[in-house]
């Protein structure tokens, strides 16, 4: 079930991203993940979260739903990415290097992945506290 934009964009203390901004985010580093894994993939939100690193810096604001719609159009992309590596390309030099110890296109799909497990707990916890439940597998 998508959430609605008003919790969505409720945030809990002024240090705290909402969750549509959390969401927005981890969609765009699956963009990301699926570039380096030498897939091509867009969004319809690129070029505003292109030097955007917080809620307050989002000029435009999507709708929850079309997040949501962008997230799943991505998924058979990635699905695909992960399913095409092989050894020799996970073994190449990541670019950009990732904060990591491994800079190889392994390394950076391990930390992106890791990055969007951090996000998604981000959101479990934020429904939780706003009353929307807690999440659910598809």
């Amino acid at each position: 079930m998508v959430p609605d934009d008003a919790p969505a964009r409720r945030r809990i203390g002024d240090d705290v991203n909402d969750m549509a901004f959390i969401a927005l985010h981890a969609m765009d580093a699956r963009r990301f993940l699926i570039r380096q894994l030498g897939g091509r993939a867009e969004t319809p939100f690129a070029a505003m979260l292109a030097k955007v690193n917080s809620a307050d810096e989002l000029k435009e604001r999507p709708t929850v739903e079309s997040i949501h719609r962008a997230w799943w159009d991505l998924e058979p992309k990635l699905e695909r990415r992960l399913a095409a590596a092989t050894a020799a390309s996970l073994a190449r030099k990541a670019k950009p290097r990732f904060p990591i110890d491994d800079p190889t296109v392994l390394g950076g799909v391990a930390f992106l992945l890791e990055h969007e497990s951090y996000h998604i707990g981000q959101l479990a916890l934020l429904r939780k506290y706003l009353g929307l439940g807690p999440m659910k597998y598809r």
